[in-house]
């Protein structure tokens, strides 16, 4: 899938003899390459248009379309008219919606919906549209270095990892299915969970325990040996393979017959165009033997991390977050923004974030149907900042972030409608987008989220980048001084501050109670944390990257393990949310967030 808009673009077909390479064909077809039910124009469901032919996979077929509701740009993906009267395709294809709707992770295509056109007769799932190009097409142009292609590996990785957790394989890692969002390596995304099969023994796909995929990519096990045992080190081999090509520029060779695909595994690779650091980690990822290879993509992870490849380390990022020199400052970079607790402020701003005083009945049920709602949006973090009584109805808006506002919108207006409550108007211009991979974390903070009055707050939600004056941490470039509230009230309560970012990536800033006293006494006059008595402090942080960036804060009981709170991006399955709850509840732990934006000056 591109955003290309050129009748001449090439798209994806399957060939008709060669088992290893995707043919490519102009994408005016013939009426016959076309779904006989789908047509640029339709409407699926009131909901979703048909904008145009993108391309045929195995399954189905993919049109570019946009939500209705929202005009979102999305992808549509369509089952083959010939293999929609077949049952146990039907199951596939469910089974990769049901999957990869539960998956959030920046690494994998995001998919919305799967729905049935009642009129149309067709079923169809509804992803993120992704505007880039595929990997295969760029093999021969990346040239990657051992830091780009050791990110790369980690990115895919950590999906893959996402998506164990959920039961699933994808059995067809190949470098077809995996689009580059504008062309770049960090953006990889995987797609085409269409094979994927569940890792319950009971499970089967409609290939069964045997072979799916393509030749070029598969592990042995796919190919008869081993005891075609199929699991998480299945992909780990097929992602190997992946990565040898990118370091090499070229497609391997490894298919042609089956015969011929299973020799030049049992013959061995060769490894020597994959940079030195990462080799012994894609030589343990391919071995032809599964009980010899990586088992999983943890381990892949782990392997990662002892790998010292320059600049690729367990968090994706580089390790950029540590204390000043006599621990006078904090410094922490979450993805782009860098955040410096260097408050130099005297001023004692009053705190913003509690909530507005309730005007009316009409206002109190309003909040109280919001507030009630909240917690079962998914993908979001979400507060009220303002809310009227007007016209028979109520005004409101929020704050925070949301994977899909639109989604949201319907959610709270539905639970406002329940009440006999009409929402007149909605503002969410101070919601942020998250992205996928920042879901999971939502969705386990939000579990344990904190009532009552707001301990972490900011003035206003917008603070605009200036030049800095000498002695501030990005002295004579543009960054804005955002100033930010904690409340605790409670010297017995234990508590720690974390950064998170719209990409989902998450930091520890302040590990616990003890760590702050220790930066309060170091600091001095050069006061990066401002003690405004009565177990409140302020804190101000300069960011010099336009953008939001949010903060959590966790009350309770500690430790407050790093691993537990901000773990890695592909370990934030449903193990971890419940491992969250668990010591939550063992320590009464509860979050709160707030979300506020550097803005370029005017």
């Amino acid at each position: 899938m591109t955003g290309e808009d050129d009748d001449d673009r090439t798209v994806f077909q399957p060939g008709d003899g060669d088992a290893d390479r995707t043919v490519f064909e102009p994408v005016g077809g013939t009426a016959t390459q076309r779904s006989a039910h789908i047509q640029p124009g339709d409407v699926l469901n009131h909901m979703f248009v048909v904008r145009r032919f993108l391309a045929r996979g195995g399954m189905g077929e993919v049109f570019e379309g946009a939500n209705l509701a929202t005009d979102e740009r999305v992808a549509i993906k369509v089952m083959l008219p010939a293999l929609a009267a077949d049952p146990n395709v039907i199951t596939l294809f469910k089974r990769e919606a049901q999957t990869l709707t539960r998956l959030h992770h920046e690494a994998v295509v995001q998919y919305r919906v799967l729905a049935m056109e009642p009129e149309l007769g067709v079923l169809y799932i509804v992803t993120e549209y992704i505007d880039g190009t595929s990997l295969s097409d760029m093999l021969s142009t990346l040239q990657p270095d051992a830091v780009a292609l050791g990110g790369l590996l980690r990115r895919l990785a950590s999906g893959l990892a996402a998506a164990h957790r959920l039961g699933a394989i994808h059995r067809d890692v190949a470098p077809d299915n995996v689009l580059l969002g504008g062309g770049e390596l960090r953006r990889a995304k995987l797609i085409d969970f269409g094979i994927a099969k569940d890792l319950d023994p009971g499970t089967a796909t409609i290939v069964g325990d045997g072979f799916a995929g393509k030749l070029g990519y598969v592990a042995p096990e796919q190919l008869g040996d081993f005891d075609r045992a199929l699991g998480p080190w299945t992909d780990v081999y097929s992602l190997g393979l992946l990565i040898l090509a990118v370091a090499r520029g070229a497609d391997l060779g490894l298919g042609g017959t089956l015969v011929d695909a299973v020799d030049k595994r049992r013959a061995g690779l060769d490894l020597s165009a994959v940079p030195l650091p990462l080799r012994g980690v894609v030589e343990r990822m391919v071995r032809p033997d599964p009980a010899q290879r990586l088992r999983d993509m943890d381990a892949v992870l782990a392997a990662l991390d002892t790998a010292e490849v320059p600049g690729v380390v367990s968090s994706g990022l580089p390790r950029r977050w540590r204390w000043g020199a006599g621990a006078a400052a904090l410094v922490a970079i979450v993805v782009a923004v860098a955040l410096f607790l260097t408050g130099r402020r005297s001023d004692d701003r009053p705190a913003s974030g509690a909530r507005p005083a309730v005007q009316g009945d009409a206002a109190q049920d309003a909040r109280s149907a919001i507030d009630t709602a909240l917690p079962s949006v998914g993908c979001t973090w979400l507060s009220i900042t303002d809310l009227q009584p007007a016209g028979g109805g109520i005004d409101v808006a929020l704050t925070g972030v949301a994977g899909d506002p639109a989604q949201a919108q319907r959610e709270i207006g539905e639970a406002l409608r329940s009440r006999g409550i009409a929402a007149r108007k909605m503002d969410f211009a101070d919601v942020a987008l998250i992205t996928p991979a920042g879901c999971a974390a939502l969705d386990a903070y939000r579990q344990i989220r904190a009532t009552g009055p707001n301990r972490l707050s900011v003035p206003q939600r917008r603070f605009e980048m200036r030049t800095q004056p000498d002695g501030f941490a990005y002295a004579g470039r543009q960054a804005a001084n955002a100033v930010i509230r904690i409340d605790i009230g409670d010297p017995s309560l234990d508590f720690a501050l974390l950064g998170i970012a719209p990409s989902g990536r998450i930091e520890m800033l302040i590990a616990d109670r003890a760590a702050f006293a220790a930066t309060l006494r170091a600091s001095r006059d050069e006061l990066p944390i401002k003690d405004l008595g009565n177990d409140r402090y302020r804190l101000q942080i300069d960011l010099d990257h336009a953008g939001w960036s949010g903060l959590l804060l966790v009350t309770g009981k500690g430790p407050f393990e790093p691993a537990v709170l901000a773990p890695p991006l592909g370990s934030r399955g449903s193990d971890w949310r419940d491992k969250v709850a668990t010591l939550a509840g063992e320590r009464g732990w509860r979050t709160e967030m707030v979300w506020f934006e550097s803005v370029a000056a005017r």
